[in-house]
């Protein structure tokens, strides 16, 4: 790839990232995490609380990428026990703060981004399927295998 990063092929990418940052629409967040209750024990509460733990976890999962997002909550829903919100945070955070650095390297003084800097979520998923196939059809990695 050319030192410089042809501007259209910057675009491309600045589109494809930003919507690997896009969340999951709110009404998703909810039926995951209620399909999340189901699979998982949880200790005993009234059905206020329930409604109020249910809106914070899915205010806090709406700061973070979508299939990310699907992808922790498939992850912690193979456990016995709802997961503290901590535990989710910990997966995800990560993924979202190299996802904005990676736009940040891209949208900036229009250097190359490192490929293995493109992170994806847990066990491989990825943002915009499609899209992030782009992506790395714009950026090729080099076969280290």
């Amino acid at each position: 790839m050319p030192k410089k990063m042809a501007a259209e092929k910057q675009t491309e990418m600045i589109r494809i990232l930003k919507l690997s940052l896009a969340p999951l629409p709110r009404t998703e967040i909810v039926r995951e995490l209620l399909k999340l209750k189901v699979k998982t024990n949880s200790r005993n509460m009234d059905v206020a609380t329930l409604e109020l733990q249910l809106e914070v976890y899915a205010d806090e999962l709406a700061k973070f990428p979508a299939d990310c997002v699907l992808q922790a909550l498939k992850d912690v829903g193979r456990q016995k026990w709802w997961p503290e919100w901590g535990q989710l945070e910990r997966m995800l955070s990560p993924l979202e703060v190299t996802r904005r650095g990676v736009l940040r390297a891209v949208e900036g003084a229009n250097k190359r981004v490192k490929p293995d800097r493109l992170r994806g979520c847990p066990n491989g998923a990825v943002s915009t399927g499609q899209d992030l196939k782009r992506l790395g059809d714009l950026m090729p990695v080099p076969n280290t295998v």
